[in-house]
């Protein structure tokens, strides 16, 4: 609009410039100071309507660059929250892999934790059945509950300074009641092999043919050609237990 009315004042201007040309020397003098007021008039008159127009293209220019130099503030503001939002999104994904890593490693711990509960549980429960049966070597001394224990006892993982003492004690015990047993034993054997000896020795003590003289003396003996029978007129072979149920005595020549 500003455009057109600068041009609408230029075409009068030219027009008022050419036809004061033309009047100015048909005019008085009066009328020539009144065409020459107009003339300023419309000179100023358009001064200022071509000023406006300049400052208006001066201003375009500035709203231009200022407009400009918004944009680039606001590509430079949005370059600089891009690369701020990029970072965050970095700092949090290495976050997440931190908080990843965290929990794979709690998970880890607490499966190993449950894994030693559960081992020291079997423990605790091979140790329960072990010190029962140990108890019955104690109250019972056999060699069957003691090597009954025993097993139970070496197969625990951790070695149990307790109840390996009380199981050394055990054996001990047992073996000193098997040397005493083997002692009565050999005793009780030996007295029956002493006895089955005597006994024999009776036997053939009995059986043993000795000799005497009736009429000569009451003495037997196990020579027949004994001195002592040299003056029998007559000798009789008797066994010993018959001699000795008859009353005579040995002879202590033979």
């Amino acid at each position: 609009m500003e455009t057109f009315l600068m041009l609408v004042c230029l075409i009068i201007l030219c027009w008022g410039i050419r036809r004061w040309k033309k009047s100015l020397f048909k005019r008085t003098k009066s009328k020539k100071k009144l065409i020459l007021l107009i003339s300023v008039f419309l000179l100023v008159g358009c001064g200022s309507l071509i000023r406006p127009t300049a400052n208006n293209s001066t201003r375009s220019k500035e709203i231009t660059q200022v407009k400009k130099r918004t944009k680039e503030k606001e590509a430079k503001r949005q370059a600089k929250e891009k690369v701020k939002q990029e970072k965050e999104e970095k700092r949090q994904a290495k976050e997440k892999v931190k908080q990843e890593k965290e929990a794979k490693r709690r998970a880890k711990e607490k499966a190993k934790q449950e894994k030693e509960a559960k081992r020291q549980a079997e423990i605790n429960q091979k140790i329960v059945e072990a010190t029962a049966v140990l108890e019955k070597a104690e109250s019972t001394l056999t060699r069957e509950n003691y090597y009954a224990a025993a097993a139970l006892i070496q197969a625990l993982p951790n070695k149990d300074s307790n109840l390996a003492s009380r199981l050394a004690t055990v054996d001990a015990t047992i073996k000193v009641n098997e040397a005493a047993e083997a002692k009565r034993v050999a005793q009780k054997q030996q007295a029956a092999e002493s006895a089955q000896s005597n006994s024999q020795v009776q036997v053939q003590n009995n059986e043993q043919i000795v000799y005497v003289a009736p009429a000569h003396g009451k003495k037997y003996h196990f020579n027949p050609n004994c001195s002592g029978l040299n003056n029998a007129d007559s000798v009789a072979a008797l066994t010993l237990q018959e001699a000795q149920i008859q009353g005579y005595t040995a002879c202590k020549r033979g």
